[in-house]
């Protein structure tokens, strides 16, 4: 094919724990996230030679700090393919607020190429590749919720979330992860709370794992970033349960009752300026479903 356009899901943490420092510089961390349907659209299309990122939004880079520029860079020269693409980004997922919207583009890329020059490389193995490109990128190879281990890298699938509506906000605060990282003072942690989120969700019993969230990174964010703390507030007031900063923030996630409160609340939160959207996690990830 010469041609194809793919969704990019966002994600969300339901949990998000920081274990320590590693020798490397990167935090270890363990994770459970699940995709959104908030997405991306990422098309690509053969040309002669050459990479292009073509994306109107001006505070994503269109050159080679770009991570799809890197990925497909990558791909092509990990496949001794000489010609080149054109990538063409919509971006829906907010920047810079911790729900991956750069790493997923990036798997799209990843994704799209393989399938317009027909390459055949198995999932795994963009996924090895992926984690190459950042920390997140390989998540979002999973089909819908996963437990993530190391600094993000090593993904491990679980079974789909029943869909579960939310209203996705954000007060339009760009917020680096590295940042957000260096003001983070750690106290003594384990893995045993995220082991036991996940075996509730494993075991089918999803509203107690729910009632389980939490974010290392929250507090750090809500201390540093006023609008992120109002707006979580605000979220809970109007029926989110729970509500939670997503990864780095500055996104603010609530799980909803049904449709119509999802519908409901993020009207009322537009209404006051806010940018939010009423939407479902997802149990099988749109991206995948394109295939060869």
């Amino acid at each position: 094919m010469d041609r194809v356009t793919l969704p990019s899901p966002s994600k969300i943490n339901l949990y998000l724990e920081v274990l320590g420092r590693r020798d490397d510089g990167y935090h270890e961390i363990t994770s459970i996230a699940v995709l959104t349907e908030l997405c991306d659209t990422v098309t690509l299309e053969r040309r002669a030679s050459g990479i292009t990122i073509g994306v109107a939004d001006p505070q994503v880079p269109s050159g080679p700090q770009n991570l799809c520029y890197r990925a497909a860079d990558l791909l092509l020269r990990h496949c001794g393919i000489t010609a080149g693409i054109s990538i063409r980004i919509e971006k829906r997922i907010p920047i810079s607020g911790g729900m991956g919207g750069g790493s997923s583009n990036a798997a799209a890329t990843l994704w799209g190429l393989n399938l317009v020059y027909e390459l055949g490389r198995s999932r795994e193995e963009l996924m090895c590749l992926g984690g190459e490109l950042g920390s997140d990128v390989p998540l979002f190879f999973s089909q819908g919720a996963a437990f993530v281990k190391g600094r993000g890298e090593r993904v491990e699938e679980m079974p789909a979330l029943c869909p579960r509506w939310l209203v996705i906000a954000n007060p339009g605060i760009a917020i680096s992860t590295a940042s957000v990282y260096s003001r983070l003072r750690l106290p003594l942690t384990s893995e045993k709370a995220g082991i036991r989120m996940r075996a509730l969700f494993e075991s089918g019993q999803a509203d107690a794992a729910l009632s389980c969230c939490f974010n290392r990174l929250e507090d750090v964010v809500l201390q540093a970033y006023p609008a992120v703390a109002e707006l979580k507030q605000r979220m809970a007031l109007l029926g989110a349960s729970p509500a939670l900063v997503s990864g780095s923030g500055s996104t603010v996630f609530g799980v909803m009752k049904d449709a119509d409160v999802a519908e409901r609340v993020a009207s009322t939160l537009v209404e006051t300026g806010v940018r939010a959207v009423a939407c479902r996690t997802l149990d099988k990830n749109p991206m995948l479903a394109v295939a060869q």
